[in-house]
């Protein structure tokens, strides 16, 4: 049975604030208060191409750090691995360390007919099938974007003439689940996508007391996979060029909402 306490408040010191962190081997100073946190260690080569003067900090686990700056506005890039347990890790050890606003460019898969394979995805809140914000907080907690982080990639995404689509997501924690059910359940009520990381993200943000958003590239409908009870759990070729494209529009959108989002931190 799963177990968490009321008497816990996240927003006190943990003791490891500043320190040199065990799993992403940062220290304060390392990172900008803006992180970029993508589960792919591949996809931080892919956003860095895009910063000036882009160095890296650490790598240990398949959890690589890069600082650098981007128009001008010092900004950090730190991969997170596969899963809500693996991802958590990270997202809590760069809060002790200085960041303050973390942004997900990941990969998801649709839930709804109309999410196609290369659509771009911002969802402003996630059912929690995560794997580790039970520990956390009760099964009844939402999992909710920060809305300053929100409107920012909204607004960064209409600025690029790029088309968004936007809603209730789902993190799950079963990728290779055999049953057509575990994913039609979810499309009946009208969840529009899936990944493995983001309502852990959007928790462990809130109990920190920082902000947290996440932009998702659609690779595979696993809905349609399962339309007729037969399960297909392939995901193809993702070197694809719409795929690529839009995974190149998704990164350039959050990095540029990433920079509109230091005005936030002056409020804060």
């Amino acid at each position: 049975m799963i177990v968490f306490s009321y008497q816990t408040d996240f927003r006190l010191p943990t003791g490891l604030e500043g320190r040199k962190q065990y799993h992403i081997q940062c220290s304060a100073g390392d990172i900008a208060p803006v992180v970029l946190v993508p589960g792919d260690q591949n996809r931080v080569s892919k956003i860095i191409k895009h910063m000036e003067k882009a160095r890296k900090v650490a790598e240990n686990r398949g959890l690589i750090t890069y600082t650098g700056t981007y128009k001008g506005f010092t900004l950090s890039v730190t991969s997170t691995g596969m899963g809500g347990p693996s991802a958590s890790i990270v997202y809590e050890e760069l809060i002790n360390v200085g960041a303050r606003i973390l942004i997900r460019v990941g990969s998801i898969a649709g839930l709804q007919k109309d999410i196609n394979e290369g659509d771009i995805v911002v969802p402003y809140a996630c059912v929690r099938d995560d794997g580790v914000t039970n520990y956390y907080i009760p099964e009844n907690f939402p999992a909710v974007v920060s809305p300053p982080v929100y409107w920012e990639l909204m607004n960064a995404a209409e600025q690029m003439g790029v088309k968004v689509k936007t809603g209730i997501h789902w993190t799950h924690s079963y990728f290779y689940s055999r049953s057509a059910e575990y994913f039609q359940r979810w499309h009946r009520v009208g969840i529009i996508s899936m990944d493995m990381e983001a309502s852990a993200l959007f928790v462990i943000a809130h109990l920190r007391n920082v902000m947290a958003g996440f932009v998702g590239v659609c690779y595979a409908n696993r809905f349609l996979q399962t339309e007729n009870g037969v399960v297909d759990l392939s995901v193809p070729d993702i070197n694809r060029s719409h795929i690529q494209n839009s995974e190149e529009k998704a990164i350039i959108m959050t990095l540029n909402a990433a920079i509109n989002l230091y005005r936030q931190l002056d409020k804060s």
